[in-house]
């Protein structure tokens, strides 16, 4: 008996130290895989605020990304058109990084973006009116290539900021 509690007495310390260094380890992973996720973000922001749709690289070419109402686009030169059509119709567009979560290979990001609506986007011809819109966007594959996002956005706002009325059904 007295031999198993020497042989507890060792284990138990060897145990603790073992399941403190996979947890070190997996913290650290987890840091890494953080640091990654918000290069890869400040990255499309930077493309945003830029024009510079080379900085999209980040995205894999068969991308998904949704941003309901609007139809899904699939893959980077569907989102590289979007990009274009965007900053064709807000110009002086400006996209600010409110928070940032990150968990495993998922991110997500809420945002205010700025802008002044000086060309025609989606059919609405332009207002000239200053807007900001605010929402978040969730993406997958973050420490990779971006395979996946879902954005959601203030589209009532957006569409109340441009001169939309709100007509009750009959």
């Amino acid at each position: 008996m007295r031999k198993i509690g020497q042989i507890f007495k060792i284990l138990i310390p060897v145990i603790a130290v073992a399941v403190l260094v996979v947890f070190m380890i997996g913290a650290g992973k987890q840091k890494r895989a953080k640091e990654k996720f918000l290069a890869v973000a400040d990255r499309v922001y930077e493309a945003w605020n830029t024009g510079n749709a080379d900085l999209l690289d980040v995205y894999a070419p068969d991308c998904v990304f949704h941003a309901p109402p609007d139809p899904d686009l699939e893959g980077l030169e569907a989102y590289k058109q979007f990009f274009a059509a965007v900053l064709s119709a807000y110009p002086d567009f400006q996209l600010t990084m409110d928070e940032a979560i990150f968990e495993g290979d998922i991110g997500l990001t809420r945002w205010t973006w700025r802008g002044t609506h000086t060309g025609e986007f989606m059919g609405i011809p332009p207002t000239g009116k200053q807007v900001v819109v605010t929402g978040c966007t969730i993406t997958q594959g973050v420490t990779g290539k971006i395979v996946e996002q879902w954005q959601y956005k203030d589209a009532l706002g957006l569409m109340l900021q441009l001169g939309f009325k709100l007509v009750p059904a009959k």
